[in-house]
């Protein structure tokens, strides 16, 4: 409102404009997306591919969700230790954080920011070679809160 203010005050007529057209369809919607990640693809230091998201240019905030995401925790490492998995479930994250597809946070850290996560619950497949599975839920929000799957194409 302030900068249509000083429009008008400069004389400047803005009442011709109209908002303009963001429909896109959905072949220009994934073809942006395929542009992105082209110009976005880069290999690090190791040798690892990296690639960012695809935010959308305007999107809900997402909030600290960090209360649910450990509630979801706590439920799950019940369920693994009813089941005696929690050990083959920790194994799984060990081996990811090895491979560097994730990395851990430092507590301190915890303790002095605010992020949004990622909650997790465990499926398991018992004739498959992996037989626990952690399954991410980028749909998990808090109240009146936007949800990562609602920020990204």
């Amino acid at each position: 409102m302030k900068l249509i203010e000083e429009f008008k005050n400069c004389g400047i007529d803005l009442s011709d404009l109209t908002e303009p057209s963001i429909s896109q369809s959905k072949s220009e919607i994934e073809e942006a997306v395929k542009d992105h990640f082209v110009c976005s693809l880069r290999r690090d230091d190791e040798g690892r591919y990296q690639v960012s998201l695809s935010w959308l240019e305007v999107h809900p905030e997402l909030s600290d969700n960090r209360n649910i995401a450990e509630r979801r925790l706590k439920s799950c490492v019940r369920s693994l230790q009813k089941r005696n998995c929690l050990q083959e479930y920790e194994n799984i994250f060990k081996e990811r954080v090895s491979e560097k597809i994730i990395e851990p946070v430092e507590p301190k850290e915890l303790a002095s920011e605010k992020g949004h996560f990622l909650p997790h619950r465990s499926v398991f497949k018992e004739n498959s070679t992996t037989r626990i599975l952690p399954v991410f839920d980028a749909s998990a929000k808090e109240r009146n809160s936007g949800l990562l799957n609602d920020c990204i194409e």
